[in-house]
C-alpha cells in the first residue's frame, strides 16, 4: 500500500548514494518534499533542481545539465 510507505521516515536509513532531481515547475509533488526528504537523508545525497521543469520533467528540459549532474556525482 503505497500510502502506509513513507520515503520522510525511510530517508535517515538509506546508505547508499543518492541524486535527488526536482522540477521547480512540478504541481504534482512540491519541491519542498524532496527538500524534506535530501534533508533527511544520511547518505552522501545531492540535490539538483531544474527550473520551468514541471513533474517528472527535468531530464527532458534539461537533458545536458542532467547528465552532467549525473556524471559529476557518480564519477567513472
Amino acid at each position: 500500500d503505497p500510502e502506509s510507505y513513507s520515503a520522510l521516515e525511510a530517508a535517515p536509513n538509506i546508505r547508499v548514494p543518492v541524486l535527488f532531481f526536482h522540477g521547480l515547475d512540478d504541481r504534482f509533488v512540491p519541491c519542498y518534499m524532496s527538500q524534506k526528504n535530501y534533508d533527511a537523508c544520511t547518505a552522501k545525497k545531492k540535490l539538483v533542481t531544474v527550473p520551468g521543469a514541471g513533474h517528472g520533467l527535468s531530464y527532458l528540459l534539461d537533458t545536458e545539465g542532467y547528465f552532467k549532474a549525473v556524471r559529476e556525482f557518480f564519477p567513472e
